[in-house]
């Protein structure tokens, strides 16, 4: 059958489709893109890039699989599962096959959005794939009698998985930024990355979305605003054998021009030296610092150092001596200090642990809090650093066994007693949001809690009944948003006692359009 003809067929559905499902009323008039241009146009739509090619992947952690699941045995034999510290997480195997998007899901899901206010309820989708469009087979012939085609092309709705994966979240003027990783599981049991990551821009009031844009690589792990442009870092589809990711082109640091809907690799993996397992910024300093993650060695020694890179010139440095700043990274926005968890693990014979500690680095030279701890300083097997915040210039850090963690502070410039710190579980993360200090547990149905920094204690704890509950943002003094990692939803919560005003569903961000010959 004539190309042409089914792609006219197919585009005229497709444009029929959307404008019946579209909102005309979810316009990008609200978003501030800090630089005082209207960035986003009135039509929701997105970039469209093809999925490229992804190799072997790691598979994540079973409580917590945010991120790119570089090492299995990592959390079984005292790596780091990224900050997702379970015990169970399984090593991805080989490559799964290239997929080939003709439209991002994000393109069918974002036009699909008919008022996507927080409280709205998207249609049940079923998770195989729906037909949207189909084109006739039938072909005219204007100079001969040519039998008619018996093959037909069919735009269907397919899903990748049940959930978008949202990996961060990130609040500019009055929008709310999230990224998602659009993996999923195959028959093989393996994580797969085979399209790329999406970026979703929603009205912070309501939720209501506002765009979507395609990302140039895959697997994000962070979105950040910087200097009034927006940067996602991402780790990419592929593992290497050391269970770490190449200097390449197919990841790295993206800049997203949200005028043109549209992202590009800015810095990439070969400049940095490998993927981005974990990013954070200094708005103020134009600083952004990534954990890139080279693998292990022959005897698993960690090789995930930190990088800075300047926005202004992406200038590229080492901060110092971390071999595996995967714990946390936090930036204190008072003193702009860059604080790093090293798990820094080694495995030899025999057996010894390696300079755990939380270094510090105030952009000229790197410091140790403590003395690099050795096995016998930990209350258990593995403890790491595996968040930190600080408060009213007080230093809070969660430290992680794998299976059970402890909200300890410092007191006299040495950690506070075990038995004095507050008892969460293995697999959490702290957060700072407008100077206070939040608790998301991830295990089981999930919980948040506030942390009262003052006297030490927990100040409320409300479940949330949904799994992995894996970023926390502000909107204001009263309420936050709450994104979830193996749940389609971004919650808003009050932060008075962490209850549910209302939420936006994320499933249709799983979906992708397909074409399929019949």
């Amino acid at each position: 059958m004539n190309k042409k003809i089914l792609t006219l067929l197919a585009s005229m559905s497709l444009a029929f489709f959307m404008s019946a499902c579209g909102d005309d009323n979810s316009s990008s008039a609200g978003v501030d893109c800090l630089d005082n241009e209207n960035c986003l146009d009135d039509d929701i739509s997105s970039d469209s890039d093809d999925a490229k090619s992804s190799s072997s992947e790691k598979a994540k952690s079973s409580s917590s699989q945010k991120d790119k699941s570089s090492s299995s045995e990592k959390a079984a034999s005292s790596s780091s599962t990224k900050d997702d510290e379970s015990s169970s997480s399984v090593k991805d195997g080989s490559s799964s096959s290239e997929k080939k998007d003709s439209s991002s899901s994000a393109n069918s899901s974002s036009s699909a959005k008919e008022d996507n206010s927080s409280s709205s309820t998207k249609d049940d989708k079923s998770s195989s794939s729906e037909k949207v469009e189909s084109s006739s087979s039938e072909a005219e012939s204007s100079s001969s009698e040519e039998p008619e085609s018996s093959s037909s092309v069919e735009l269907k709705i397919t899903y990748l998985s049940e959930t978008p994966n949202a990996a961060d979240l990130e609040v500019s003027g009055d929008t709310l930024f999230a990224v998602f990783q659009r993996s999923y599981t195959g028959e093989d049991f393996n994580v797969h990355f085979d399209d790329n990551g999406l970026l979703a821009l929603y009205k912070l009031s309501d939720g209501t979305l506002l765009d979507t844009i395609t990302l140039a690589t895959k697997n994000p792990q962070a979105v950040k605003m910087v200097k009034g442009s927006l940067y996602v870092g991402t780790t990419g589809g592929t593992y290497n054998s050391s269970w770490g990711t190449d200097a390449d082109e197919e990841r790295g640091i993206e800049k997203v021009d949200l005028k043109n809907k549209k992202s590009e690799l800015w810095v990439s993996g070969t400049q940095l030296g490998a993927g981005v397992y974990m990013m954070e910024a200094d708005p103020k300093k134009g600083k952004i610092y990534v954990v890139i993650n080279k693998g292990y060695d022959a005897e698993f020694n960690a090789n995930m150092p930190v990088m800075e890179v300047d926005v202004a010139t992406k200038a590229v440095k080492s901060v110092g001596d971390v071999s595996d700043g995967s714990g946390t990274l936090f930036v204190d926005a008072t003193t702009g200090k860059l604080y790093i968890g090293d798990r820094g693990f080694m495995h030899g014979d025999p057996f010894e642990m390696g300079k755990m500690n939380v270094r510090v680095y105030d952009g000229t030279k790197l410091t140790s809090l403590f003395e690099d701890y050795d096995m016998d300083t930990y209350e258990g097997f593995m403890y790491q650093p595996a968040g930190v915040s600080v408060i009213d210039d007080e230093v809070f850090i969660y430290i992680s066994d794998f299976s059970s963690g402890k909200l300890y502070w410092v007191e006299d410039d040495d950690i506070c007693d075990g038995d004095d710190a507050i008892q969460f579980s293995g697999d959490t993360k702290i957060v700072t949001v407008d100077g206070e200090l939040y608790v998301l547990d991830r295990k089981g149905s999930g919980s948040i809690s506030k942390v009262n920094t003052s006297a030490k204690s927990v100040a409320w704890q409300k479940a949330i009944n949904a799994e992995n509950p894996y970023d926390i943002v502000a909107i204001d003094g009263s309420t936050a948003w709450v994104a979830m990692y193996n749940t389609a939803e971004i919650r808003k919560i009050s932060l008075a006692d962490g209850s549910t005003i209302s939420s936006i569903d994320t499933k249709e961000l799983s979906a992708k359009t397909v074409e399929v010959v019949e």
